[in-house]
């Protein structure tokens, strides 16, 4: 029997990364606002300090590499991508966001940006001024306590991100990149099973490090096994143990 007779059948869900919002208490942003009671309705902070829900348009630049650090950015809805330049001047995708999760936090030590960080679709954000900070009235020790949780969240996801896509062939990556793809918006309380493949081929290829024929041809084999189903950029996951066994695979 085929790998198809076995896989569920997940109905489309018309909620695609820039179409829903991640609840507050899902984001990585939330250890400070809590400290800043954005959560209540009269929280009494000054406004510039977080603006809220600020949209960015699809291809347009969040900040540049080697930009001064100004702040730290929390995916409402949507998705970015980041990418950087070595010494010859070629560019790779170093890293995806999707909601709840930050962006900027790697500057924090060498305050500049490591990176250029580009919306992948229309999408909107948090966006936490860190000079600013001071003038929010509420107790350093409890900004300090709570920024460190954050980051400590972060260095976690990023450990457990780069562990999930270290695989020794083409196939096993990609495998691996799509469950952990359904396993960040999972954790983040969104539509896991299917959703909408925001990046472009040629986006995930240079990520995984292969090329974009290599991703396209694999898409399409995962497709013919009953894995998946790709439908322009809309992805569901057919069969989530067999994708496991496949990443797992040796």
């Amino acid at each position: 029997m085929s790998r198809t007779a076995h896989s569920r059948q997940i109905p489309e869900i018309p909620l695609a990364f820039g179409e829903g919002e991640v609840e507050c208490s899902a984001c990585g942003l939330d250890p400070v606002c809590q400290v800043l009671d954005y959560g209540a309705d009269a929280g009494g902070v000054v406004a510039e300090i977080l603006k809220r829900r600020r949209a960015i348009p699809n291809g347009v630049r969040l900040f540049d590499n080697d930009q001064p650090l100004q702040s730290i950015f929390a995916v409402k809805s949507g998705s970015f991508k980041a990418v950087s330049q070595d010494a010859q001047g070629r560019q790779r995708v170093v890293g995806f966001y999707l909601p709840g999760e930050l962006i900027g936090t790697d500057a924090m030590a060498g305050r500049r940006y490591t990176t250029s960080v580009l919306a992948l679709e229309p999408s909107q954000v948090c966006d936490l001024w860190l000079s600013r900070l001071e003038a929010s009235g509420r107790p350093l020790e409890s900004l300090q306590r709570a920024i460190i949780e954050m980051l400590g969240r972060e260095v976690a996801f990023h450990q457990q991100l780069i562990s999930s896509l270290i695989k020794q062939n083409s196939e096993q990556r990609l495998a691996a990149f799509l469950l952990s793809l359904s396993q960040r918006l999972r954790v983040r309380g969104l539509p896991a099973e299917s959703f909408r493949l925001s990046m472009s081929r040629s986006d995930i290829a240079s990520y995984l490090g292969l090329a974009r024929e290599t991703v396209s041809r694999l898409l399409t084999r995962l497709q013919g096994d009953g894995l998946i189903r790709l439908r322009g950029k809309r992805l569901v996951l057919l069969d989530l143990r067999g994708l496991e066994r496949l990443a797992a695979s040796i």
